[in-house]
């Protein structure tokens, strides 16, 4: 079997990080049993599911609460973003735009949540949007995990950011799911609110999600980003018998479907 260059890069990338040597040789024996690295785009199937019940962000934030009104963090905190395009602005690399952080933002602060869990930082955006709703109520914890894209340069800036002002209530595990989420979840401790946008694949969602709402308290909620890729945000939670809501948002002008979950 022929290697291409960018298959060679990435197993050298892998080769100098022993951290990710577990999650390397998940990958290459997720990669022999289905030839390909599986798809992140959207299929027709769930995405037609995600439209035909998707509401917009502030009609999401009525239905977990009709008392609750949607927040936009941009408009709130003008100087927290500003500074945040001000740092990436000089980058050679892009790691994607700023989610849904109006949505966990606005979540965050009427759930008034103190123990919060994040999969998924790349720069940080949501993680900023949920260390300020901590500290705007002066207490509470955000534990985020990230394992940096494959071939990436540049993990030292993961979480960039994030203001140093914002940090002393932050603890970011820069591991794979699979080998933080364990150690992180096995205690009796429970979060308010979990933020899920890591690993995309079906796989990877129905790996997670299960062990995620486990720790959730009952009242608490779990959203989880790019519903719409595949089928596992709604099929986990049709076996829960829970009705997920789903948010449509924008990211610089691109439709995106996230999942909320109540407990």
């Amino acid at each position: 079997m022929k290697i291409s260059l960018h298959r060679i890069n990435i197993i050298l990338w892998f080769l100098i990080r022993p951290c990710l040597y577990k999650q390397f040789f998940r990958e290459l024996i997720s990669f022999f049993k289905r030839k390909e690295h599986p798809t992140l785009q959207s299929n027709e199937e769930s995405l037609k599911w995600c439209e035909s019940i998707a509401l917009d962000e502030e009609n999401a934030i009525k239905k977990i609460n009709p008392t609750w009104r949607f927040i936009d963090f941009n408009k709130r905190f003008p100087d927290l973003t500003a500074q945040g395009f001000e740092k990436i602005r000089s980058f050679d690399f892009n790691w994607g735009g700023q989610g849904n952080i109006s949505l966990n933002y606005s979540i965050a602060h009427h759930l008034k949540a103190t123990h919060i869990i994040e999969t998924g930082v790349a720069y940080g955006w949501s993680s900023m949007s949920l260390l300020k709703a901590i500290d705007v109520q002066e207490t509470g914890s955000l534990t985020s995990v990230d394992m940096p894209f494959w071939g990436t340069k540049h993990e030292d800036q993961i979480g960039c950011v994030v203001p140093q002002v914002l940090k002393n209530k932050w603890t970011l595990i820069r591991l794979p799911d699979r080998d933080a989420l364990p150690k992180i979840l096995n205690d009796n401790k429970k979060f308010d609110m979990c933020h899920y946008d890591s690993d995309k694949s079906y796989e990877g969602k129905t790996w997670a999600l299960p062990k995620l709402w486990g720790k959730i308290k009952t009242g608490g909620v779990l959203i989880c980003d790019d519903a719409n890729d595949n089928l596992a945000f709604r099929d986990f939670f049709n076996e829960q018998t829970i009705e997920p809501i789903i948010a449509k948002t924008f990211d610089s002008q691109v439709v995106k479907y996230v999942g909320i979950a109540v407990k």
